[in-house]
């Protein structure tokens, strides 16, 4: 059985395009938590930067995180979201036995 991969997304807009990114987050979000294999895909906005945001995924394995990263409605925000980016940091993790 492979561990599971668990997702730390920063997110940031480019202030003028802030809402229509956050908004464009949503469907993603529906979407995704009806995937199998998704574990785990909650949203938190940066306290001190209202134009940040994180995603925290957990997913039950590699093989569910790359199908995700080939459906429709991921596709369809990376691609109408792109422009809206500032930046993004995507790291990939293992969790460690306590």
């Amino acid at each position: 059985m492979s561990s599971p991969v668990i997702v730390i997304a920063q997110l940031e807009a480019k202030p003028e395009f802030s809402a229509q990114f956050r908004a464009a987050l949503e469907p993603l979000i529906a979407a995704t938590l009806q995937e199998a294999g998704c574990q785990r895909y909650q949203l938190y906005q940066d306290r001190d930067n209202p134009h940040s945001w994180m995603l925290h995924e957990e997913w039950e394995s590699e093989a569910a995180l790359k199908a995700h990263q080939q459906q429709a409605h991921f596709l369809d925000f990376i691609a109408r979201a792109e422009p809206w980016f500032a930046s993004s940091n995507i790291r990939n993790y293992r969790r460690l036995p306590a």
